[in-house]
């Protein structure tokens, strides 16, 4: 088995597709079908199934798409450290956030980042928690950002950015929007709009209301932001969501909630037992230096 065979069932697996992966491989559909049958018959059974247009992995190939995603992602840190030892840093960095996380600093890194290693290409994806939990105990994901506590944290560690609080965010002609504090018993009788359930800062209220011995009214729930803030912005409905979400107030009003204030801890993540690659641990330090209010010296 090669490395090589790893990433050609690496790319059929994201392409769901023989001609897809091919296409982004640039080889011939027939070399990489031969290099998948190499694979099959070491492993001693079947990978990949067709079906209709689609190609699906079997069970097998969803268990081996863990550990190989593993294996070459431990791979390409370690050549990313290689290059680093000559002041290189290339290749891809796969990073999740969460649909949330639009705090207004976190552009400006990617964008800084980018000029200071222009041989590494980001790729950043809006991901629910479930799906970057997933997706970095498998090896998809380089790191992920954004507001959390594992569930799994025997398997996933965490640097902390900072500390976030939810607030209650309503249109201009909403009743409460002159008051700068409202209670979170108050917020219990208040019609809501919310993320859906698979959402870390819907998991985070509803669980912060269950400990207070209450349930919020939930009359609307979407898988989005921004069509929340729509939402608010034309109604006299209410929304809860962490601060950072909401980049422009001009049209909302913020209200700070309290009684306890409910905060959520921002961080960035990544596989506990995994080697992170000299790109994310760069990426690691800007954002540390970025949300303590320095900038780390530019590399020489």
């Amino acid at each position: 088995m090669e490395l090589r065979h790893l990433r050609y069932f690496l790319a059929i697996y994201e392409a769901k597709s023989f001609s897809g992966a091919a296409k982004l491989l640039h080889v011939t559909q027939p070399t990489l079908s031969h290099q998948i049958r190499q694979l099959e018959d070491e492993l001693g059974t079947r990978l990949f199934e067709r079906r209709g247009a689609r190609t699906e992995p079997t069970a097998a190939g969803e268990l081996f798409r863990i550990h190989a995603g593993q294996a070459v992602q431990a791979v390409d840190a370690g050549i990313m450290a290689v290059r680093e030892l000559d002041g290189l840093i290339r290749g891809r960095l796969s990073v999740a956030v969460f649909h949330s996380f639009s705090n207004s600093r976190l552009p400006a890194v990617f964008a800084e980042y980018t000029s200071r290693y222009p041989g590494v290409r980001i790729v950043a994806r809006q991901l629910s928690r479930d799906d970057m939990e997933r997706e970095l105990l498998n090896g998809q994901l380089d790191c992920a950002i954004g507001y959390w506590e594992p569930a799994n944290d025997a398997q996933i560690e965490a640097k902390t950015l900072f500390d976030e609080a939810l607030v209650l965010i309503v249109g201009a002609r909403h009743p409460w929007a002159r008051l700068r504090t409202i209670s979170m018993t108050r917020l219990a009788e208040q019609p809501l709009v919310l993320l859906t359930p698979e959402f870390g800062a819907r998991t985070y209220l509803d669980d912060y209301f269950a400990a207070m011995g209450q349930t919020p009214h939930v009359v609307l729930e979407m898988n989005a932001v921004d069509p929340i803030l729509t939402t608010i912005r034309n109604t006299t409905l209410a929304t809860v969501l962490p601060q950072g979400a909401v980049a422009d107030t001009r049209q909302v009003r913020v209200v700070r909630l309290n009684d306890p204030e409910p905060k959520r801890c921002a961080a960035i993540l990544w596989r506990r037992h995994g080697t992170p690659s000299a790109a994310a641990q760069k990426l690691a330090e800007m954002l540390m230096a970025e949300y303590a209010g320095r900038s780390p010296a530019r590399p020489a």
